[in-house]
């Protein structure tokens, strides 16, 4: 028989609670650090069943797990990693960790218990994931086998998961699926050399929501030792603002370059639609001087007229181009415009120096036409003035010709001439800006300025021509619903 009395100095002396516990599942003997830890008084735990010391649910089938024990007596660890608990004289349940010793008494294997009180541990390590949940940065921990052994608030609130659906689940549920396949690589890469590092630094690095949407972030991995155990600390922030902001900056400095080149085409504007008007005031008032030196006061009366007539037209055209630039690139009100005035209109202020080339209009369509009037006007006093620019002087007649009709597009306006043409190899350079294509070339704003604008109404431009022979371009105008109809 075990001699129990010359265990019980030693019992008494250890710093660590101790029971000795028969195959029979009998106390005999246990010393005050056990006793205190149970409230139970001095040997009052003696000759009673050690099922008193198990919690309910666990008692019905604890006998059946210390029978298979005594039947294969182990030195081993009960508790570890998982909710092991005791139950007290009053009732409280005390989290624990069990080491177990088989003891040999005869035939029979009796077991010494060693009993670790977790309650500060795990205190502490409720404090510890409280504090963890009370961070502003999103928190995982995985194991070594990539399952997810921690998360804290923030983290599920980012992604959009629940605790108890996330919890033991593989990492790799919040990566997007096109980098699934590579992820276990740059796992196994970190598991073998581990060292705190950041991930996403100048990379577009994301995690996968909930929903499958895709959140930008920077992750940094700490690798945490606990014993034998290794873990990888993820703490992950969300760069969604930091990611809106550089959008947004970029989407302004874009603003900033378009409003650059807005300006410059605006100055090309201005300039380009009050040249040839200024040049026609000027040649109107050389033959008013004349006509009064001759007291010709009819003609004069009559030039004076004209004069008018232009200069409010200019004043017209100025105002238009920065009804344009105000606009910002956005819808301008339409009105009804009477195409046939408004070309000849443009026709009268630009063919002052150029009368000996003729303009012909073939208009299958009813005015007005509900359009933004500033814009038409710019579209078409930059392609007639073009054609009168590349007019062949050496042909015996020069023309250019307007055709404009109405189908499902909207309005459809050709502009064609008999000028001098442009080289096959400069029609794809006609809409760049600042291209000059040869000699009479201005600073390449005009076509660039007409589709820029056509672009923003959803219409289109096109270009053919042939050296000697002529050009031709062709615009497409949505056409507006008059809203006072």
């Amino acid at each position: 028989m075990l001699e129990i009395e010359k265990y019980k100095f030693a019992f008494e002396i250890s710093p660590m609670p101790l029971m000795l516990v028969s195959d029979g599942g009998n106390i005999e003997l246990t010393n005050r650090h056990f006793e205190r830890l149970f409230d139970y008084d001095e040997d009052e735990l003696l000759g009673k069943n050690v099922d008193i010391l198990v919690p309910d649910a666990a008692r019905d089938y604890h006998p059946i797990l210390r029978d298979a024990y005594t039947r294969v007596p182990t030195k081993r660890t009960m508790g570890a990693n998982r909710d092991l608990r005791g139950v007290t004289k009053s009732g409280r349940t005390i989290p624990l960790e069990l080491g177990l010793e088989p003891m040999k008494n005869g035939k029979e294997t009796w077991a010494l218990v060693v009993a670790i009180d977790l309650s500060a541990r795990q205190q502490m390590e409720n404090r510890m994931r409280q504090a963890l949940d009370a961070s502003a940065s999103a928190m995982i921990m995985v194991d070594q086998d990539s399952r997810i052994i921690f998360i804290n608030e923030t983290a599920l609130v980012l992604l959009g998961y629940e605790k108890n659906n996330i919890m033991g689940q593989n990492i790799e549920m919040l990566v997007p699926d096109e980098v699934k396949r590579a992820h276990p690589v740059y796992v196994g890469s970190f598991m073998h050399n581990r060292k705190t590092r950041t991930m996403g630094l100048g990379s577009d690095l994301y995690a996968r929501h909930h929903d499958g949407s895709k959140i930008p972030v920077e992750i940094a991995l700490t690798p945490v030792i606990s014993g034998t155990d290794e873990f990888v600390m993820c703490t992950v922030s969300d760069l969604t603002e930091r990611v809106a902001a550089s959008d947004a900056l970029a989407e302004k400095n874009t603003e900033l370059a378009d409003l650059n080149v807005d300006l410059s085409q605006f100055a090309y504007s201005a300039s380009h639609d009050l040249k040839a008007p200024l040049s026609t005031i000027v040649g109107l008032m050389n033959v008013c001087i004349e006509d009064l030196d001759d007291n010709n006061l009819d003609e004069v009366r009559e030039n004076f007229a004209r004069i008018m007539d232009i200069a409010k037209r200019s004043t017209e055209k100025v105002e238009s181009v920065l009804e344009i630039a105000r606009a910002a690139g956005k819808k301008i009100t339409a009105e009804p415009v009477n195409i046939e005035t408004e070309i000849n209109n443009i026709w009268m202020d630009l063919a002052g120096a150029e009368n000996h080339i003729q303009l012909k209009l073939v208009l299958t369509h009813k005015d007005p036409i509900m359009l933004e009037r500033a814009t038409f006007g710019v579209i078409l006093e930059n392609l007639i003035s073009n054609a009168v620019r590349y007019s062949d002087k050496d042909k015996k007649s020069s023309y250019i010709k307007v055709n404009s009709h109405l189908d499902d597009k909207g309005l459809q306006i050709v502009v064609s001439d008999n000028g001098i043409g442009i080289p096959e190899e400069n029609l794809e350079h006609v809409f760049q800006m600042f291209r000059r294509l040869d000699e009479r070339s201005g600073d390449g704003l005009g076509l660039a300025l007409v589709k820029k604008q056509l672009d923003r109404l959803g219409g289109s431009i096109a270009v053919n021509s042939t050296v000697g022979k002529g050009t031709e371009f062709t615009i497409t105008m949505p056409v507006q619903e008059d809203e006072a109809q």
